[in-house]
């Protein structure tokens, strides 16, 4: 290689450290000696009662996420929320036209309020999928139903989860 060649090739490499220097790419939930990662505030949310088997499914997973199992700051923020789950027929038996197979599609609306103003701060939705096959037994079919709202439940609140922590992290 020739001379100004090197020189090129050495001045393109520093451009490019240079460039990459003010990338900020970090984890999510990391933090700096400046400051605090979304984990501090995730533990301050109070999420609000439920009403169904599958909202207080959700509710404790959510919990559980956010405060990692242990016990939850003072509860500067609240978050309100809706579930909806829809039920679809996949398939039917053959010869009997019985339907076998269901699908759960479950949603969840939130609204993330500052607990001592009450002004709103974020909203979203998420949703998520599950699926449950149906015997001639009754009681493996209300197992079955209520295992995939369980599953469909902890999924959205992963992703509820998920959301909270991308907007602490942002703002």
């Amino acid at each position: 290689m020739s001379s100004p060649e090197r020189r090129f090739a050495f001045v393109a490499v520093v451009l490019m450290a240079l460039g990459l220097a003010g990338c900020q790419i970090r984890p999510l939930y990391s933090t700096s000696a400046s400051e605090v990662g979304p984990q501090a505030d995730l533990p301050a949310i109070s999420v609000q009662e439920p009403a169904t088997r599958p909202e207080q499914v959700f509710r404790n997973a959510l919990i559980f996420g956010l405060r990692g199992g242990g016990e939850g700051a003072d509860p500067r923020y609240k978050l309100i929320f809706r579930m909806t789950i829809r039920e679809q027929q996949l398939s039917v038996e053959r010869g009997t036209g019985t339907p076998n197979l269901y699908q759960l599609t479950g949603g969840i609306s939130f609204l993330l309020k500052d607990a001592a103003t009450d002004e709103s701060l974020f909203g979203a939705s998420v949703t998520s999928i599950d699926a449950y096959a149906r015997s001639s037994q009754s009681y493996s079919n209300i197992r079955a139903r209520r295992d995939a709202e369980d599953r469909l439940a902890k999924a959205l609140a992963e992703l509820t989860q998920a959301r909270l922590a991308a907007y602490f992290a942002t703002n």
